[in-house]
């Protein structure tokens, strides 16, 4: 809140403020996966990987693509 004080003589100073709130924007968040490494392997050396994000709840998550049989545990996405 601010205030100001104008003498009660001076009628030519009046100014409005806008006050109303902004409207609401929306934003894309990307994010890039890189450098993966110690991703732990099955018995025969290889692994399904994928990854699983989420932010407020698990009602929002998102998964990458899965990796099948991924042999040297460096999956790119």
């Amino acid at each position: 809140m601010w205030m100001e004080i104008i003498p009660a003589d001076r009628k030519d100073f009046v100014k409005e403020w806008e006050i109303t709130e902004k409207p609401l924007e929306y934003y894309e968040v990307r994010i890039c996966l890189l450098n993966c490494k110690d991703v732990k392997q099955d018995s025969q050396g290889m692994s399904d990987i994928y990854f699983r994000g989420f932010f407020d709840s698990a009602e929002d998550e998102q998964e990458t693509d899965t990796h099948f049989r991924c042999s040297d545990g460096k999956p790119d996405f």
